[in-house]
């Protein structure tokens, strides 16, 4: 029977602790696992909610394991929810993933095969997390990811350390916002801002409804945001990934955040310029930005399921 635990570690930010979660399948850790798929969410929502992806996951024997971020979930106070801080927020989101993956190792043991799975803002940090820990991963999958001009990024960042400068980090600024988030929610209205983030409206009450999601970032946060955007969309940073990582970017063709399948389709050609030997590219039509959480989103999760077993088959891995 598989199970599911709750672990805690220090952040690298150097204050907080993170709550993470682990999905072990029937007999692991004695039994070795085929696998790891490391879950990274996304901004403004928490790890719990991939528990039906991670279940299914588990269920073919693969440990499944992720982290609510600094300023979400279980991680932070309700009241610090989105506030991260200005100066290393970003790099403290891409060392705490390597952490994660170290103390996984040290349960799993050595040489189990390790894919990862990010969705929007993870999808960022997983793509800077390519270029900096990369060796060793057996492939990566990117959901809801998109290509933002780097001048853009930086720009964006400035503001947002401006804005630090003159309120502080903690700031929850309209404008901020309104350039950030608020653009998706403009790009799909409707009652609730968030109907973007799927056709499915049980999913988007369901998300309206948790208090643990939707929140707004504060301008700290907007700083670590905007500089992971920037460096995961650079090409300098892309080649900075081994070659050898077969990457998977998957969609929703209604999406803005990969502005409707561009921004996807850009990203992957990214990262093809780059020099990546296998990049693939799956756009569903008739979904948004929450493919997962689709009423088809079973069919996405049996995607990437198939993804995974297929790169753990051409290596030798057998369960």
């Amino acid at each position: 029977m598989l199970r599911r635990e709750g672990l805690r570690f220090p952040s690298s930010d150097g204050r907080s602790t993170l709550r993470a979660l682990v999905w072990w399948p029937e007999g692991a850790p004695e039994r070795r696992p085929r696998g790891v798929v490391q879950v990274v969410h996304g901004m403004a929502e928490h790890v719990e909610r991939y528990d039906a992806f991670a279940r299914l996951l588990a269920a073919e024997g693969f440990v499944v394991c992720g982290d609510d971020h600094i300023g979400h979930g279980a991680s932070a106070d309700p009241s610090r929810y989105g506030c991260l801080p200005a100066r290393g927020g970003a790099e403290a989101l891409v060392e705490d993933e390597h952490q994660l993956r170290v103390l996984l190792a040290q349960c799993t043991g050595e040489g189990v095969p390790h894919f990862i799975f990010g969705h929007s803002l993870g999808s960022y940090i997983a793509r800077v997390y390519l270029a900096e820990h990369g060796a060793g991963v057996w492939g990566a999958v990117l959901s809801g990811t998109g290509t933002l001009p780097v001048a853009v990024s930086w720009a964006g960042h400035a503001l947002a350390r401006l804005t630090c400068a003159l309120r502080g980090e903690d700031h929850l600024s309209k404008l901020l916002d309104a350039m950030g988030v608020g653009g998706y929610a403009r790009a799909v209205p409707g009652p609730t801002g968030c109907e973007w983030l799927s056709h499915d409206e049980k999913n988007v009450a369901s998300y309206v409804d948790d208090p643990r999601c939707g929140f707004m970032f504060s301008a700290g946060g907007y700083a670590a945001v905007t500089k992971l955007t920037a460096r995961a969309c650079s090409l300098s940073w892309a080649r900075r990934v081994p070659r050898d990582v077969p990457l998977l970017f998957v969609s929703g063709a209604e999406d803005p955040v990969g502005d409707r399948g561009r921004g996807v389709r850009a990203a992957a050609e990214l990262a093809r310029r780059a020099g990546q030997r296998e990049v693939d590219v799956h756009i569903y039509d008739g979904m948004r930005h929450e493919i997962l959480n689709e009423k088809d989103g079973a069919r996405v999760m049996e995607d990437v399921l198939s993804w995974i077993c297929a790169h753990l088959d051409e290596r030798g891995s057998q369960p």
